[in-house]
């Protein structure tokens, strides 16, 4: 027996299967470029002359947004142009090099030429936020000894996408059986200009203030280029060079000042869950005096205990190769400290 109900039933679900396949590819955003290629998929973005296709049939394509034509989204987009003028809506493309953004709130529909077009569904840019540290530390024994030890410390970052701003201080006293036997206190400001996400350019103060070495005021000062190797949470590693000139106001010696070199090497790298080991390196190599130098090494090694607070033990290692009559080379301190970060 011929079935012959089922003829119009098929007919319609083809209709219904081609309407769907049909609609599917008419939802797709289309770039016609320069040389008459029709590409269909989803418009991700426009950023620094690249615009980004992205297909279920393969990896985003990338396209140089000089060489398209022509471009309809689907979706609406958000247009930065390049007088700072931001524009939301879906696109279409009836003219060369012309886009018509459809009328949003409180305006008409728009027509925008691509040269004027600065960026398309950009990312937002993260807020600039400051990150870092204060760190408390010391000691007190009273009986046969009568020591005191006292450590206070700040770090604080700003990081934007384009530049990094640093302050850094640190300042020891120790007394014995009432009697100083060592206060120090020591700075750092440094601002760096990222020129791509890996190569930046610096400008780095380092200040020191040491009676027992008698020294006033140091102050080391100069520019230099530096390379960050990883910039992540669990790792950092940063690279630098540069040249600096350093003037000493001392006490008992003659005040110096001199040209010197600059290396140093800032590294950040997560042992376990909740420990980290950092440790900033710098040498001063005296260009006036070849042989002679300057450095500082502060290795520390930090445990999170829980709610932004955590336990610090730091080594600072302190050297000048001339350090004059009577004076040691070089200085070691040890440093355990309770630490909240921000």
């Amino acid at each position: 027996m011929e079935m012959r109900g089922y003829a119009p039933l098929r007919q319609i679900c083809l209709a219904v299967l081609l309407v769907f396949l049909c609609s599917g590819y008419a939802l797709a955003d289309e770039v016609m470029l320069t040389n008459g290629d029709r590409l269909s998929g989803k418009i991700r973005e426009v950023r620094e002359g690249i615009l980004t296709l992205e297909t279920e049939y393969s990896e985003p394509i990338k396209l140089k947004f000089e060489a398209v034509l022509q471009m309809r989204s689907t979706e609406p987009v958000e247009l930065h142009l390049s007088d700072g003028e931001v524009l939301k809506g879906k696109i279409t493309s009836d003219s060369n090099r012309q886009a018509a953004v459809e009328a949003g709130p409180g305006r008409e529909a728009v027509n925008v030429a691509f040269d004027n077009i600065a960026a398309l569904n950009p990312v937002p840019k993260k807020p600039v936020t400051w990150k870092g540290n204060i760190t408390l530390g010391g000691n007190l024994q009273d009986g046969n000894t009568d020591t005191m030890n006292i450590s206070a410390g700040a770090l604080a970052v700003r990081r934007s996408a384009n530049d990094r701003f640093l302050i850094n201080i640190l300042y020891n006293k120790t007394e014995d059986n009432g009697e100083r036997t060592a206060e120090n206190t020591y700075g750092q400001l440094k601002y760096d200009y990222f020129l791509n996400p890996k190569w930046y350019l610096y400008l780095n103060i380092d200040m020191l203030s040491d009676e027992f070495k008698d020294i006033n005021f140091r102050t080391s000062v100069g520019p230099g280029f530096g390379y960050q190797v990883w910039d992540e949470e669990a790792r950092a590693l940063g690279l630098e060079a540069g040249i600096s000139y350093t003037s000493e106001d001392r006490d008992l010696a003659e005040d110096t000042d001199w040209f010197s070199a600059r290396f140093a090497v800032n590294f950040l790298y997560k042992l376990f869950d909740r420990v980290v080991f950092a440790d900033q390196f710098v040498i001063y190599p005296n260009l006036d005096d070849t042989g002679e130098y300057t450095l500082r090494n502060e290795a520390a090694l930090v445990t999170d205990i829980g709610a932004s607070w955590a336990f610090k033990l730091s080594n600072i290692w302190e050297r000048n190769s001339n350090p004059g009559p009577d004076l040691k080379k070089d200085d070691f301190t040890w440093i355990l400290g309770l630490q909240y970060s921000f």
